[in-house]
């Protein structure tokens, strides 16, 4: 059972922080209840967390710079904090795609580009079979966003994509998406884009 203060403390509690909200316009951030503190605190943090992420939305970064990102879920609503870096983008070989599997057709009318990204739960949940990579997109030169490559069950060796089934928190990842960009074009911006803002991703530009 919860030790409660006497009944007079949690009045002049109370009174202390309506008398600072009606003064300064505050919030009334630790003037709940003790009840109603502990049950919601967790919850209450998170929402913190996500305010200072997504700071980065609709800019351009550079390869390598981290940025943190809402992750959030539809299925279950799951919510939590990433933080993602976009740290290189380097070209692949028709080789590596046929032992995928890859149709010929793709083969013949595109040049494979590997997109490696690592994320890091920064968040107060661990994230139960989070799609991490599924948001990360490669815009061309022409303005074009390319196409990811579909391999089924199988992985290109050469660019390891498959996400963590289990995401603590605390816990990195590095994986690699493959993009196949139309022969003669050059990949030129990376974006990201999950989470409340997906209007406005953030992108990371590609060196030439």
């Amino acid at each position: 059972m919860l030790n409660r203060p006497p009944r007079a403390t949690r009045f002049r509690a109370a009174l202390g922080c309506a008398l600072g909200v009606t003064l300064l316009g505050l919030a009334t951030a630790g003037c709940e209840d003790d009840t109603a503190a502990s049950g919601s605190g967790r919850r209450q943090s998170a929402t913190r967390a996500d305010l200072a992420t997504d700071g980065d939305g609709g800019k351009t970064l550079r390869l390598g710079e981290p940025t943190s990102i809402t992750y959030k879920r539809g299925s279950d609503h799951m919510r939590g904090a990433l933080r993602v870096t976009a740290v290189s983008v380097r070209k692949g070989t028709h080789a590596e795609l046929k032992k995928a599997g890859t149709e010929p057709s793709d083969i013949r009318t595109t040049q494979p580009y590997y997109v490696t990204m690592t994320f890091e739960n920064v968040g107060e949940n661990s994230l139960h079979y989070p799609f991490l990579n599924t948001p990360t997109g490669l815009e061309d030169t022409s303005g074009v966003d390319d196409q990811p490559l579909i391999t089924g069950d199988t992985e290109v060796a050469a660019c390891p994509g498959k996400d963590p089934d289990d995401f603590a928190v605390g816990a990195k990842v590095s994986l690699c998406k493959v993009f196949l960009v139309p022969n003669g074009i050059r990949p030129a911006v990376v974006t990201y884009s999950t989470g409340d803002d997906t209007k406005r991703p953030v992108s990371w530009k590609v060196r030439r």
